[in-house]
């Protein structure tokens, strides 16, 4: 499926919709020339804003339940977090909502750029607590103890080496830090990515335990779509 042909995307004006499919058309361009930026671009949050199965009308925010998967990390009003792979922001600007700050990651400058349009339309006081933050594939360009939680939603699966991938966030948490990883069932569903691009929940959970993390918990009921997996350091609570 081309990145075009799996984008919807929100977006304001039909000044923003002409650079949106810019910046999707460059994408698409370039993706033989950055097979790793698959990580990201192909499978951007973005993608499955609107997504619905073929002739269907299924809103994203209903399979999605955005709200009711943010509530799953528990209070948050004092926590950073790192949504990687944000694409234009989707669960970003949610998380805004309730998260002392967010940092939302890409490797694509377009949708960095989306993100900071749509940063500009918020209060003051929201917008110095979000940050669009370019990456690279194999780095999410986070500091040592810079977040409490590290966010993946419809991204996990895209990434390459996910176990170093893992690995190498455990310095970038506080204490007690944790990984919500969010992504599609490994089953024929009517909304989602090809099956040959699925994980399995399990696979998930041996990834996790083997980058040395936690499972706290492991969900394949709240969402029809999705499961939702929340792991820590271990030994951290």
């Amino acid at each position: 499926m081309s990145l075009i042909g799996f984008f919807r995307i929100s977006i304001r004006g039909a000044g923003t919709l002409l650079f949106a499919v810019f910046v999707l058309s460059s994408c698409q361009n370039k993706s033989d020339q950055h097979e790793n930026h698959r990580v990201v671009s192909e499978r951007s949050n973005d993608t499955l804003t609107q997504q619905v199965s073929e002739g269907g009308s299924e809103d994203r925010t209903i399979w999605q339940k955005p709200y009711e998967v943010i509530d799953l990390l528990g209070p948050i009003e004092d926590k950073i977090v790192a949504d990687i792979g944000a694409g234009s922001g989707y669960f970003s600007f949610k998380l805004l909502r309730k998260a002392a700050r967010v940092i939302a990651i890409d490797i694509e400058p377009g949708l960095i750029d989306l993100m900071n349009e749509e940063k500009s339309s918020y209060k003051t006081e929201m917008q110095i607590r979000f940050e669009a933050r370019l990456a690279k594939p194999n780095d999410p360009m986070l500091r040592p103890k810079e977040v409490d939680i590290v966010f993946f939603s419809n991204t996990y699966s895209y990434l390459q080496n996910r176990v170093s991938y893992l690995k190498n966030l455990r310095n970038k948490f506080q204490s007690g830090g944790k990984v919500m990883i969010v992504d599609f069932k490994k089953k024929i569903t009517s909304i989602g990515p090809d099956l040959d691009q699925r994980l399995a929940q399990g696979e998930v959970e041996k990834e996790l335990l083997d980058a040395g993390y936690q499972i706290l918990l492991s969900d394949d009921t709240t969402l029809r779509y999705q499961y939702i997996i929340i792991a820590s350091i271990e030994g951290n609570k």
